[in-house]
């Protein structure tokens, strides 16, 4: 048991860590779960983002940070921008995926930053309140984005995400990064 509390309290008293942590759940069992849904291929970005904004605010709140641990409208805002941002970045990202799969390999690296882009720009409208730094945070996303798209190519171990997996950690290490910069000087 001295491990588990040994992860609470990193946890606890790490923003960076629950960030990646975040992400790395929100779009790994998201797109799955998506994936999974049968009545159609777009359910995967509904779901998906549903997913991944509730889990951003679990990252959120335990390190209150921003405003979004003091108000439920701001919790619902920031996962229904965050579904908005999957939902609509969901159709052309997987447009651009298909050609992946005709031969054209960047397509899943501009898949994947449409998509990454998508869900910034929708977050932004939340962030925009804290800060000016609209590049910062559409950039993460979109860098985050385009490398967990180029990892999701990586061969897998039948069952075993481990390219979604790495992609999207990479994905919540990059954005940490992002939201720690607006946070250290948000006027700017």
């Amino acid at each position: 048991m001295l491990w588990i509390d040994q992860l609470r309290d990193q946890l606890e008293h790490h923003f960076r860590l629950r960030w990646v942590l975040a992400n790395t759940l929100g779009w790994t069992i998201g797109l799955y779960a998506g994936i999974l849904n049968p009545i159609c291929f777009a359910g995967a970005g509904l779901i998906a983002g549903v997913i991944l904004g509730a889990a951003q605010v679990w990252a959120f709140r335990s390190a209150s940070i921003l405003s979004l641990s003091d108000s439920e409208s701001d919790v619902r805002r920031w996962v229904m921008l965050t579904f908005a941002g999957v939902a609509l970045g969901m159709i052309p990202a997987a447009l651009l995926g298909l050609l992946y799969i005709f031969g054209w390999h960047f397509g899943i690296i501009l898949a994947g930053a449409l998509l990454g882009g998508a869900v910034g720009a929708a977050q932004w409208v939340f962030l925009r309140r804290f800060t000016a730094r609209l590049a910062w945070w559409i950039g993460a996303n979109l860098l985050g984005g385009a490398i967990c798209g180029l990892l999701t190519t990586i061969p897998l171990i039948p069952g075993v995400p481990l390219g979604l997996l790495a992609g999207s950690a990479l994905f919540g290490y990059l954005t940490a990064l992002a939201l720690e910069k607006i946070i250290a000087s948000p006027s700017q």
